[in-house]
């Protein structure tokens, strides 16, 4: 045999022997728990965390009676979904090599969202402390707006009705200055600040205007709940 006929067969071999050793190396047969766990890594690997909220992202079981998948080749998965996104994507896995399948993976994405909750029964009119309160995280659809996420804004607030342990404490549920309570007005103008007392007239959280007595002057004006216990009036 010729130096060139030797030389395009053994390339030939050479060529065969690479083709053969990559299919094996990709070739891989799929159960239903591999093809979930491929969906929600893909899913999971786009998803945008927030830093104060945790991320839940699990597939959705497949029917068990699914046989086994073959694919010579690392399959492609897709999703016609863009992030963010909603609590439930389907994600295609497919072989596009013999033989073809596509089998449809749903990934739910649970986002949990930061809450305080009480510890104990906490009676009307009761002062909040530390021992009163902890963070849970609740998934995001039972989380209303008006629910805190700050201890630091509660502790020392005023509960207006009675709370049940493990129950969320909302904006509705406590006044950081309560009707009646002695407060520090804080009066501020552009180069400084007056500190004076004052009674609240009315319940209040923070950033919200109430009016406000001033005890020195006797007069009635409105203020901004600045914290627990102090107002904020621009003059």
């Amino acid at each position: 045999m010729s130096l060139l006929k030797k030389t395009k067969t053994y390339g030939f071999f050479c060529t065969m022997a690479y083709i053969l050793a990559s299919c094996h190396v990709y070739a891989k047969d799929y159960s239903t728990k591999e093809l979930e766990q491929l969906a929600q890594n893909f899913i999971a690997s786009q998803t945008i965390t927030k830093p104060d909220v945790k991320t839940e992202i699990k597939s959705l079981t497949l029917d068990k009676r699914i046989a086994t998948k073959f694919c010579a080749q690392p399959v492609n998965l897709t999703t016609a979904a863009t992030p963010p996104f909603n609590r439930q994507v389907t994600v295609q896995i497919r072989c596009e090599q013999a033989p073809l399948w596509t089998q449809y993976v749903h990934v739910r994405i649970n986002e949990m969202h930061p809450v305080i909750v009480s510890t104990q029964l906490v009676s009307k009119g009761e002062l909040l402390s530390h021992n009163h309160l902890k963070i849970e995280y609740r998934a995001k659809q039972f989380v209303r707006a008006a629910y805190i996420n700050d201890l630091s804004l509660l502790i020392g607030s005023k509960s207006k009705r009675n709370l049940r342990e493990g129950m969320p404490v909302g904006t509705h549920q406590v006044c950081m200055v309560c009707k009646g309570d002695k407060v520090t007005i804080f009066a501020k103008t552009r180069s400084l600040t007056i500190k004076t007392s004052g009674i609240a007239l009315q319940d209040g959280n923070l950033g919200e205007q109430i009016r406000v007595k001033n005890q020195k002057s006797g007069k009635t004006v409105s203020a901004r709940v600045k914290d627990v216990e102090s107002v904020e009036v621009n003059i």
